[in-house]
């Protein structure tokens, strides 16, 4: 089975990772996208509450299934990452599951906000060498620099929110509707303390 593994803070997840798994899906870009939870990440700083992180992407799952109901069998939530006392590194994820699941292939998607500062990622060359990696086009981050073993999705639609609009947007009160589903704004209301 081809196995797209989606790797990412999901602090929350927004409406560009809910357009993201739907349109690579719908266009049977993989047969299964697995959701990676980070646990400990290089750059970037996430909410350290694993079951309520685990739950917004459950919700994710539930509202692209809502959607799209034959996409139900197809997301899967992994815990890999956050089962580990260790700093992530995709690389080293991607290698421990394909060991683990010898019977399918894997590839990793990113969007193209990551492209600048992929050559910072643990292993990147051999990552690149071993699997495939899917890039999906972002409003305002160019299509570069593109390295071999990439493949751009330029047949997409853009993202326009990102995960800064979401934080930004939680921290100064503003309106989330456009940037979150329903379900996940609740959510987030019923979890204030997250984002304080």
């Amino acid at each position: 089975m081809n196995i797209l593994v989606f790797g990412g803070t999901f602090s929350p997840p927004h409406l560009g990772h809910q357009l993201m798994v739907e349109q690579v899906l719908l266009a049977g870009l993989a047969q299964q996208l697995w959701l990676l939870p980070v646990g400990q990440h290089s750059f970037a700083k996430l909410a350290p509450y694993r079951q309520e992180r685990l739950a917004m992407l459950e919700l994710l799952r539930h509202d692209i299934t809502q959607a799209h109901p034959a996409l139900a069998d197809k997301i899967k939530v992994n815990t890999y990452e956050l089962d580990r006392d260790e700093e992530s590194q995709t690389y080293r994820t991607l290698s421990a599951l394909s060991a683990a699941h010898p019977e399918h292939h894997f590839g990793f998607l990113i969007g193209s906000d990551n492209l600048a500062a992929f050559d910072q990622w643990h292993h990147h060359q051999e990552l690149l060498a071993q699997f495939p990696v899917l890039v999906y086009p972002r409003t305002g981050f160019p299509l570069q620099p593109l390295l071999p073993g990439m493949t751009v999705l330029t047949q997409l639609p853009q993202l326009q929110v990102s995960s800064t609009l979401v934080r930004q947007a939680i921290q100064q009160g503003a309106e989330l509707q456009g940037l979150l589903s329903a379900a996940m704004i609740d959510f987030l209301q019923q979890h204030e303390y997250m984002y304080q």
